[in-house]
């Protein structure tokens, strides 16, 4: 199955790459066939000083979010790619807050700090941070709704009632991998890590332009 995988990603990406190669060709191919029809066609120049801006294709990996884009960071790094190959793109994008909504003091939230305990809940942070409203509890924030859905349905399942779930504007962090015109070694040790990244994805693109990047 993993043999599959890489010969379908390595066509794609052998594709595209060959879409755009062929394409930016398309002058000098032309150029043949005037010299096979000198006698109909007409030559036109073109302007000084203009030049067909290079394309390049890359291999795109993601999405990721969160301890993810760290990881990520780290594993690409293990492959040791020549300088420049790499892109990351960082996005602020909506993600799903699952939280219990603030309390009226800290006391109030301290007590349901002692039932979340209660319940056998550990991965929960009080909020102190009046933007995001002063004694609430933080149960997990989340890049899809599915994942905050089954994080809510998780938590109801225990008995914690009074958790909700809402969309917040840029709480979450977003980075997708761009690796320039990679060789089939580097296609094939990219889709052995992907493996360590459920819900991540690899295909083949165009390159980002050079002053949207960040890493």
């Amino acid at each position: 199955m993993r043999a599959l995988f890489l010969l379908l990603v390595l066509a794609n990406v052998a594709f595209y790459a060959y879409a755009f190669v062929a394409r930016d060709r398309g002058a000098a191919q032309s150029s043949t066939e005037l010299q096979i029809n000198a006698d109909r066609m007409r030559i036109i120049k073109p302007a000084e000083g203009k030049t067909r801006p290079e394309v390049s294709a890359c291999l795109e990996w993601g999405v990721m979010a969160g301890a993810d884009v760290a990881r990520a960071d780290a594993a690409l790094a293990s492959l040791e790619l020549p300088a420049g190959s790499m892109q990351r793109v960082a996005v602020d994008a909506t993600g799903y807050w699952v939280h219990i909504p603030p309390l009226k003091s800290k006391a109030e939230m301290d007590k349901k700090l002692g039932e979340l305990t209660a319940f056998g809940i550990a991965d929960f942070s009080p909020v102190q941070d009046p933007n995001l409203g002063r004694y609430a509890i933080s149960l997990g924030i989340f890049s899809t709704e599915d994942a905050a859905q089954g994080r809510l349905a998780t938590l109801k399942e225990k008995g914690v009632r009074s958790a909700v779930m809402e969309p917040r504007e840029g709480i979450v962090k977003q980075a997708r991998f761009f690796v320039r015109e990679p060789g089939a070694d580097v296609v094939a040790k990219l889709a052995e890590i992907q493996q360590g990244f459920p819900g991540s994805l690899i295909k083949a693109g165009r390159c980002p332009a050079t002053d949207d990047t960040k890493g």
